[in-house]
């Protein structure tokens, strides 16, 4: 839920066992939005596209916290005569999109659900309860999210990661232009431009509130050819100021 609004608590997410609750909180950074234009005429603004989760200390996913909507579901904007239903992004949350096929203590419909839902043509996940739980609309600014932590997550230290990509925002780096062949093709003229920057912190889900203030650490593949995490940043420039900060909090249950 954003900011003020009660978060949602679809059957089964609060569970007995569970232990508490995560709260996002995320301030935009002066290029939250990113400016294009179609054909040269139409002027399009776009909200970063971004997913945060759990992993263990060893590198293991363990849940899904949010992500858009869109790129959960390839709901993506189709451009004049393309068919909306197959337009597919890879390059949107490589490292998110690779790391969550790994399993996790999420149910297995919450998988299932969304798979399905980016096959459908209609993209509407309302009233899907899995779903519901962990998807949401790009906010138009910095917002405030909370989660209920699954009662399959144990007690312990747990790595916070967050994955924030914007679309088309091309460098004289990361160019529209290049080749497939390139090490920074992004996609062609409908590509990411930069890639997708990883966020991570640390976070103690134990007996008392705790707090993680996620760092940039990496960016993914630009293509989104894999989910490895490349951790130079060297060639990024706007992409380090769509988001100001990340800081998760640990609200135990009472």
């Amino acid at each position: 839920a954003w900011a003020g609004v009660p978060a949602p608590d679809p059957a089964g997410q609060a569970a007995p066992g569970a232990r508490g609750r995560l709260v996002l909180s995320v301030k935009d950074g002066r290029h939250w939005h990113h400016t294009y234009r179609v054909m040269l005429v139409a002027k399009v603004t776009t909200e970063p596209q971004m997913a945060f989760w759990l992993e263990d200390l060893e590198g293991n996913f363990v849940a899904t916290i949010y992500v858009t909507h869109r790129a959960a579901t390839d709901d993506w904007r189709a451009s004049l005569g393309k068919d909306r239903t197959k337009i597919r992004w890879p390059s949107a949350l490589p490292v998110w999109r690779r790391r969550h096929q790994g399993g996790g203590v999420q149910p297995p419909a919450t998988c299932t659900d969304c798979h399905a839902a980016r096959q459908a043509e209609d993209k509407s996940t309302d009233g899907i309860g899995s779903l519901d739980a962990i998807t949401g609309a790009t906010p138009p600014a910095g917002f405030t999210r909370e989660w209920v932590i699954p009662a399959g997550v144990k007690p312990g230290v747990y790595v916070v990661k967050a994955e924030i990509n914007q679309s088309r925002d091309f460098t004289n780096v990361y160019r529209a232009d290049l080749p497939e062949s390139d090490p920074n093709h992004s996609g062609g003229k409908m590509g990411s431009g930069q890639p997708s920057l990883v966020w991570q912190g640390t976070i103690d889900l134990g007996a008392g509130p705790s707090l993680a203030v996620l760092k940039p650490v990496g960016h993914g593949h630009p293509a989104g050819a894999n989910g490895q995490i490349v951790p130079d940043l060297s060639t990024l420039t706007t992409a380090l100021e769509i988001v100001e900060s990340i800081k998760v909090s640990y609200v135990p249950a009472q």
